[in-house]
């Protein structure tokens, strides 16, 4: 996509296909209204859509922004109400399709957003092939984008029949997260910092996306993915990416295509009874919802590696999972021990943590009141400016501004599925013991 820059007064009418799912009320809906209360010479405009009627969509809205505890005062609420509305069709009709784009209003800026399953999303970008565009209409797919590489392939090759690339927007709103952005943001703008963002200083990364929550009325979706692809394949390997290219010559997808996962590092586990999050979970396979049959994990670790110049020797840990205790949300950057003979004790290397919280925290060694080699850990933490919008409230700026910073780039789908498609298959081939923990802990032992 092309930047345009950001025209604060203007209207913009989102049609969103699956209008009325959990995605929709729980993140879309608020970051429009933060959007909104940024930005108030826009008028955003939502028509929804889905096969089942909604009998007070309005209150759809009124209700997920309460349900979000967002500060968004009532100007906000009462325009972005005011101004939604629910069409029962379906999406992969082209007909219908037409029916709906055709309510546009003269002058607004359309937005066709699918916040479908990859297989309808496929269906309904096919139906779109015999409908007429509006002019300019930005297409805004979520992940997962396909099922596999070849469906992602597949897709894109659909879309690009029907419009150009610079009208079409990958959404994974991980890359619009706080941690992502100040750590591109330092190494670009520090070169104390960029200096060291190489395979000489780093010794490891980790990027961790612990929850304490559990399946949170989203068992069908999530018992047919598990945690690889929920969160490897649409989110972490993006993150791990836009991060190790940053200030560097190297893009995204040169990134992705040097990446391998280290087959002998990969494990996975599933929750049992416990508490987390302050609530009483029941095992994972009794969850209503759950076939305990598919052996789907919620909890997975594992070891990439990056063959780049910049990156090779360096192992990158990636791991998530569902009913923690203690949610780790962070990018860790441990570095490497230099300049002191081997026979002194040391602390271990410094740290630069970046949380998925507007704050960066640095673990460093000092001298222990002038005795250079009696060294001390200490932790600086520093609280950055908080940002205004939510992850998406960015995504939504991203897409009227039509930037692509914030966007997966197109061939990276296709690329992630064929990383993971290897632990999907000694997952499916029993290759890898499927371990337990109770939710509220750590994870297993020993990890």
């Amino acid at each position: 996509m092309t930047p345009t820059g950001h025209d604060h007064r203007q209207t913009v009418t989102f049609y969103i296909l699956g209008g009325a799912g959990d995605l929709v009320r729980r993140l879309l809906i608020p970051g429009m209204a933060g959007y909104l209360r940024e930005y108030e010479g826009t008028r955003i405009n939502i028509v929804a859509t889905g096969r089942s009627e909604i009998d007070d969509y309005p209150q759809l809205v009124r209700d997920s922004l309460a349900a979000a505890g967002t500060d968004i005062d009532d100007r906000v609420v009462d325009s972005l109400a005011g101004h939604a509305s629910f069409l029962a069709s379906d999406a992969t009709d082209p007909a219908e399709l037409q029916e709906l784009l055709d309510s546009r209003e003269p002058g607004d800026r359309p937005v066709l957003y699918f916040a479908l399953s990859p297989s309808v999303t496929a269906q309904a970008v096919d139906a779109l092939a015999g409908v007429t565009l509006p002019e300019g209409i930005v297409l805004a797919l979520e992940k997962p984008f396909g099922e596999d590489a070849d469906t992602a392939r597949e897709l894109n090759e659909k879309l690009w029949k029907i419009t150009d690339e610079e009208h079409i927007f990958r959404v994974d709103h991980f890359n619009c997260e706080t941690a992502l952005s100040n750590l591109v943001g330092l190494m670009g703008a520090n070169a104390i910092l960029s200096a060291g963002w190489n395979n000489r200083a780093v010794e490891s990364i980790e990027i961790v996306y612990d929850e304490s929550l559990g399946l949170e009325g989203r068992a069908e979706f999530y018992d047919s993915n598990g945690a690889v692809r929920d969160m490897l394949q649409s989110h972490l390997l993006q993150v791990m990416a836009h991060a190790l290219a940053a200030d560097t010559d190297d893009t995204v997808t040169d990134i992705l295509a040097a990446t391998d996962i280290d087959p002998g590092s990969v494990r996975r586990a599933r929750y049992t009874a416990g508490e987390a999050g302050g609530e009483q979970l029941p095992d994972y396979a009794q969850e209503e919802g759950v076939d305990p049959e598919r052996g789907t994990e919620t909890l997975f670790q594992l070891t990439a590696h990056v063959d780049t110049d910049r990156w090779r020797g360096v192992p990158i840990t990636l791991r998530s999972g569902k009913a923690l205790g203690k949610p780790r949300r962070e990018i860790a950057i441990s570095y490497r021990r230099e300049g002191y003979p081997e026979e002194v004790e040391l602390q271990p290397g410094s740290r630069l943590v970046f949380p998925f919280t507007d704050e960066v925290v640095l673990e460093a060694n000092v001298s222990d009141h002038g005795y250079s080699h009696n060294l001390q850990r200490v932790e600086l933490r520093t609280e950055l400016v908080p940002s205004k919008l939510s992850a998406y409230g960015r995504v939504v700026r991203a897409i009227l501004d039509m930037s692509d910073t914030a966007e997966v780039p197109a061939d990276a789908p296709a690329r992630a599925w064929e990383i993971v498609e290897p632990v999907l298959t000694a997952f499916a081939n029993d290759e890898v013991p499927l371990e337990e923990y109770p939710a509220g802990s750590a994870g297993p032992a020993g990890w």
